[in-house]
């Protein structure tokens, strides 16, 4: 008898590790969804990180920066360009940020009003009111931190807080922007099709985010996000100053 159940569990090992299950697999099931919503009228597509997985910011001016991103990096399920970036010439970043702990000198901006902060895996999107605490909170804790316009805060939208030459921009153009949700959630929701910065502001209120930071866009607003199973999908039509992005928000496992 005790035979027997040594073969019948030799059987299912073997099925088992016939299903091709790997630890690796079961993370990306739980890394990254991607939705569409409808919000005021307006279509978003919505990327939600997964439990598995880890908010960070990359710049090129960080002390051990390896080059851009890449596409095939099966590790990196979301890559998008996150501060504003001053020329293509100094590639300097917007205001001081922080890199595993690293706190680097950025360029000042009236536009910087709000800062995303990481921190073992707790993500805070907050009024640059908190700024100075929340670099320190970053470099004490080993973590990440960017500024940008604060768009959305306490639910309520600040369109006027972006560049004026956005505010001004015609024809209309996809829009981003990284969002926390009332239930804590946090997510990165981009415009399913062109639209006024006033109108996406508008519609991520009605989508419900609690708290919004916008991300660079136009002509260097390229990214990726990656699926279970999927080839990752490219993310903006009109790139072809992605060779000056000089820094990134990413979601890695």
């Amino acid at each position: 008898m005790n035979n027997i159940k040594l073969i019948l569990l030799g059987v299912m090992s073997m099925v088992l590790m016939g299903c091709g299950t790997k630890p690796h697999t079961v993370v990306l099931g739980n890394a990254m969804e991607v939705s569409y919503v409808d919000a005021g009228g307006k279509k978003l597509m919505v990327m939600t990180p997964g439990k598995d997985t880890h908010w960070k910011f990359v710049s090129h001016k960080q002390s051990d920066f390896k080059g851009a991103p890449d596409i095939n990096d099966t590790t990196i399920l979301l890559n998008v360009a996150a501060a504003f970036t001053l020329d293509l010439t100094s590639m300097d970043v917007c205001g001081d940020h922080v890199i595993a702990g690293e706190r680097i000198k950025g360029y000042d901006d009236v536009t910087a009003t709000g800062h995303m902060l990481m921190v073992d895996d707790k993500v805070m999107i907050a009024s640059n009111d908190k700024l100075e605490q929340s670099i320190q909170k970053a470099v004490a804790g080993k973590g990440y931190l960017f500024q940008q316009c604060l768009v959305v805060e306490n639910g309520k939208g600040f369109v006027e807080r972006v560049p004026e030459a956005l505010l001004k921009r015609n024809p209309s153009i996809i829009f981003r922007a990284v969002c926390v949700k009332d239930d804590d959630s946090v997510v990165v929701v981009q415009g399913d099709e062109p639209m006024l910065v006033s109108e996406f502001v508008d519609a991520l209120v009605a989508f419900g985010a609690r708290q919004a930071l916008y991300l660079d866009m136009g002509t260097w607003a390229w990214g990726w996000v990656r699926e279970l199973d999927k080839l990752p999908q490219e993310l903006s039509e009109h790139f072809f100053n992605t060779r000056f992005q000089s820094n990134w928000l990413q979601v890695t496992f």
